[in-house]
């Protein structure tokens, strides 16, 4: 517990900073005199304040309300009370209560978690603004669309309309003091008289969804509460899982759009388009506000990026004149990755920022040690040590929050105005800097892929169009019923973003996240760049509704066989397993029938009436065109399973194999989720599974088999004291790994004829331990490749894993593993992400600066004609030459290489950044390794990542469908020795 506050001898020169502190906060100091206080609260902010200079004049004393609650009337303790943390329901009670008594507060419920559990939306402003939210909102929404608001009906708006300040505490479950904190400001804005309150609750609405990550919050909280509770108890003090799927990474959904959570924080924003859009995160000491450091995202408008510099020196500026120290800006984040929640704002004309404030951890007082370097970006820096509180936490998050919403009150016709006026830039973009438009041609070979990228740049809230007559663009030629995203529309960058290509130059400082996420190649779909502004012209509709891939059954008349052309659409994998009795076969070579071409892995269901009439319901439901005929093809064939699957997980990190389940949930794909303590219990898996898949998990073999170490048991489950966990998956203890046994079960699993797929570090298994012989890891000391599209080339023409894919694939790839063929064993291993100041080197694909585009692209900058001055300098390409293949495609016969990455240095980056890129140019992408009568497949590159990356689903896929046929379209040298002939 915090030492008191009241009476204690301040530290030599806190007095003066005090006296600082008081001269800039008098008015509200003065202002908060005259209304009366809530004395006992008042004590306790005091007392759960560890240092006076924690404390702010906005937030040293809570008013006195004889009608709306305080935090402490409801939950019993004030808010930043030590050892004590919220729960969800509590949290929500209180909001509510607040409601109940407050005619300037409102609760709306915004959407359910993937278990269950309700969001909320909380509004805070003067009673007249609550009365009449939807007059309010109305005006946002015209602001936001310049194409139905003139200049002069615009500023008529701005005199009335007032800006939203929206701010969501908690995405990261174990950083817990914002739900607490907002709880207080919420009570703070609706009751407090200060001039500073006035003013930002007269000139502005306040929003905050208090818990994004519901569910992980009632993890933590339990778990943190637990040893509060009973201070012997076992549960860790770590959540494995915060969320149904991902844990840390769920704030890394803002393009894929896979999480509840992300989607209905979108959904509030695109029903109230708020001005600024405020994340609140937890690590540094002792508060970051975000600016970024560049190299900042080359799609946004100029414009967003000083406004994020604006609010961040008004706090720096603000919160060290009272005397706070660690309040800084700039440093490590980047601003170039648009996947975060607060860029919802960004690429929508608002404002997307985050604070980092020292994290509250469980609510008890802790000593922080941290960085005290002076550097250009942090002249205030923290203190060598310190006692740190959640209530400093609370102090810091609140007082930065009151002085940015009354930078934004103050100035709120200034940052209405910016907001319309980035929404003009935007419609214009067609015609400025461009492109125009972008088309996706309505012959693509994947309908099912192309409606679901569309799909989601809808759910985007980004205009899709449909031509009604064929045209020409850029010199070429596109079908009626081609797609078109205009550029003249207000969420023009929104879609240029996800649809242009990105270059990281690797001289820049070190990326904090991805690099590359282009679309179009991540979902194996082709978007054209049009350039032509006639395109513009062509006759074209809006899309009503989402869109979805044609389906229908030709030829069904005394048809006996239907052909299903396989084209890599996800959907014909759903369509398999909806119907698991449904005989299917696939045809192992392309072919021609009936004068029409179908590709290898075409589907060939038998049957007459009633398949007919079974496969019409299942085309309209999945998209596909099932082609009727009285004869079969002539073609070798093999049955297209549903077989049995397992989902393998560790008891360490379940981060990123949760979108592996989530691909898999979406595509109504059966499993069972299983941890390697159950293959290590469980000798006869083969009795249970026919494929394993491993997803990411670690690059170090013995720390799976090792797994969690310790001297006590430590549970997972649901308990008195732990109601909330458990939900995935439990245990008595986590300890323990797959062990050697497990090993060896994976072994026999495989050689008995299963199948095992690893996905990106999870290959460290399987090559460590000998079960892809042949197969090794590569050291590759220089390679920088950090999380960016990449081009891989398919080398085994009649593989099952490469059915319905072109000769080239976008994939996403994060600096490694990188395989090679030959040899065996584990090498030294393959790096993660450098730090940045990389000087380009012989196989680099360094061209321009970081910006749009690829390596020889021209890079633009946004929201200002093309040909407004000098054009620029133009990009040069790389050195073009092949670099000499260091990886191989040689290898046991019992290896096959069914994707290698490009073997041309300078074609093998598509999106994102590339150094010492000879170290991976025609390294084996995607290999096939047979062991005993199974199969040991295993993706150096992610093909399921954050939802975005659907265009490679498929080979996981294939996977699974063609389990126990991956030799087929290859000869057999040897006769395949049967495990059982074996032992």
């Amino acid at each position: 517990m915090a030492r008191p506050f009241a009476g204690r001898r301040a530290p030599r020169g806190v007095m003066a900073v005090l006296l600082t502190a008081l001269a800039v906060g008098a008015a509200a100091s003065t202002a908060s005199a005259q209304q009366p206080l809530d004395q006992a609260y008042t004590a306790d902010i005091r007392r759960y304040t560890t240092e006076p200079f924690f404390l702010t004049p906005l937030v040293d004393h809570l008013p006195a309300s004889e009608t709306v609650p305080t935090p402490r009337d409801v939950l019993g303790h004030i808010v930043g009370a030590a050892d004590v943390l919220s729960y969800p329901e509590e949290i929500y009670d209180y909001m509510r209560a607040v409601d109940a008594a407050s005619d300037r507060v409102k609760v709306f419920s915004i959407g359910r978690t993937e278990e269950g559990r309700e969001m909320i939306l909380v509004v805070v402003a003067d009673e007249q603004t609550i009365a009449d939210l939807d007059r309010y909102k109305e005006m946002l929404a015209r602001l936001a669309d310049p194409r139905v608001t003139s200049e002069a009906e615009a500023a008529r708006i701005i005199e009335q309309a007032k800006p939203i300040y929206y701010a969501t505490g908690a995405i990261h479950a174990p950083e817990t003091g914002s739900p607490e904190m907002l709880m207080e400001l919420v009570y703070r804005l609706a009751v407090e008289e200060s001039e500073h309150i006035r003013a930002i609750r007269d000139n502005l609405i306040f929003m905050a969804t208090p818990i994004v990550e519901v569910d992980g919050r009632a993890k933590v909280v339990d778990l943190h509460m637990a040893h509060h509770k009973d201070p012997d108890t076992n549960v860790p003090t770590r959540p494995l899982y915060w969320g149904k799927y991902v844990a840390h990474d769920n704030n890394r959904d803002g393009m894929g759009l896979a999480l509840k959570l992300t989607q209905n924080v979108l959904n509030v924003f695109l029903e109230y388009h708020p001005t600024v859009l405020h994340d609140l995160h937890e690590s540094a000491s002792y508060l970051y506000t975000s600016t970024g450091r560049g190299p900042y995202n080359a799609w946004i408008d100029p414009i967003v990026i000083n406004e994020w510099s604006r609010l961040a020196y008004k706090e720096v500026q603000d919160m060290t004149a009272f005397g706070v120290p660690g309040i800084y800006t700039h440093d490590y984040y980047d601003g170039w990755a648009p996947n975060y929640l607060f860029w919802i704002a960004n690429m929508r004309n608002a404002i997307g920022r985050f604070y980092e404030t020292q994290g509250s951890r469980n609510a008890s007082n802790y000593i922080v040690r941290t960085n005290v370097d002076r550097e250009w970006h942090r002249p205030n820096t923290p203190l060598p040590e310190v006692v740190w509180s959640i209530r400093n936490n609370v102090n810091l998050q609140q007082s930065a929050l009151l002085i940015a919403m009354r930078e934004v009150a103050d100035n709120r016709r200034e940052y209405l105005r910016n907001f319309y006026r980035k929404s003009v830039r935007a419609v214009a973009k067609a015609t400025t800097e461009g492109p125009a438009a972008y088309v996706m041609p309505a012959d693509d070979p994947r309908p099912g892929q192309q409606a679901r990228m569309l799909s989601l740049l809808q759910r985007q809230g980004i205009e899709v169009q449909r031509a009604t007559a064929a045209f020409t663009a850029d010199g070429r030629e596109f079908p009626a019923g081609s797609y078109v995203i205009r550029m003249d529309q207000p969420y023009s960058r929104a879609a240029d973003m996800l649809l242009d290509k990105q270059y990281y130059n690797p001289s820049d400082p070190q990326p904090y996240d991805d690099t590359g996420w282009t679309f179009g190649p991540l979902f194996n779909v082709e978007t054209v760049r049009i350039e032509d502004t006639s395109v513009l012209d062509v006759p074209m509709a809006p899309v009503e509704g989402l869109v979805r891939a044609p389906g229908a059954v030709r030829n069904a008349d005394g048809a006996r066989v239907f052909l299903i052309d396989y084209n890599a659409d996800n959907t014909l994998a759903s369509f398999r397993f909806h119907d698991p009795k449904l005989r299917i076969d696939a045809a192992e070579p392309p072919f021609t029938h009936e004068g029409r071409s179908y590709r290898a892995g075409t589907f060939i269901v038998r049957g007459g009436g009633d398949v007919a009439e079974s496969l019409e319901s299942a085309a309209e439901t999945f998209g596909f065109t099932a082609y009727g005929s009285a004869t079969a093809p002539d073609v070798p064939t093999h049955p297209v399973a549903t077989p049995r699957i397992a989902v393998m997980h560790t008891w360490q990190s379940t981060q990123s194999e949760g979108w592996v389940r989530i691909a898999l949930d979406e595509y109504g794909i059966p499993y069972d989720y299983i941890s390697v303590h159950d293959v290590r219990d469980d000798p006869d898996l083969g009795d249970k599974y026919d494929v394993i898949i491993f997803g990411p998990s670690s690059s170090n073999a013995l720390s799976i088999v090792r797994g969690i170490t310790g001297s006590e048991p430590i549970p997972w489950k649901p308990s008195e004291l732990t109601p909330n966990i458990g939900r995935q998956d439990r245990t008595d203890d986590m300890r323990g790994g797959l062990e050697l046994t497990g090993v060896l079960h994976l072994q026999r699993f495989v050689e008995q004829g299963g199948t095992l797929l690893t996905l990106t570090s999870s290959a460290s298994l399987p090559i460590h331990f000998g079960l892809a012989p042949g197969v090794r890891i590569r050291e590759t000391g220089n390679l920088w490749a950090p999380g960016g599209v990449f081009r891989v080339e398919r080398t085994a023409e009649g593989s099952p894993l490469a059915y319905g894919y072109d000769d080239e694939l976008g994939v996403y790839f994060d600096s490694g593993p990188v395989f090679a063929l030959g040899g065996g064993g584990f090498g030294r291993g393959f790096r993660g992400r450098r730090g940045g100041g990389a000087v380009a080197a012989e196989g680099s694909t360094t061209a321009h600066l970081s910006g749009r585009g690829g390596v020889g692209d021209e890079d633009i900058v946004q929201a200002r004609p093309r040909d407004m001055g000098q054009a620029g300098v133009e990009a040069f390409r790389a050195a073009n030459e092949n670099e000499r293949d260091q990886n191989g495609d040689g290898g046991a016969a019992d290896v096959r290489t069914i994707f290698r990455f490009s073997r041309d240095v300078g074609s093998l980056l598509i999106s994102g950044g590339l150094d010492h890129g000879a170290e991976l140019a025609g390294a084996p992408a995607l290999v096939d390794v047979r062991l005993g009568s199974g199969h040991v497949v295993m993706f150096s590159f992610n093909p399921m990542w954050r939802a975005g990356t659907l265009g490679s689903y498929a080979l996981v896929f294939n996977a699974l469908l063609h389990h126990g046929n991956l030799d087929a379209g290859t000869e057999v040298a040897a006769a395949v020795t049967t495990a059982a002939g074996a032992r």
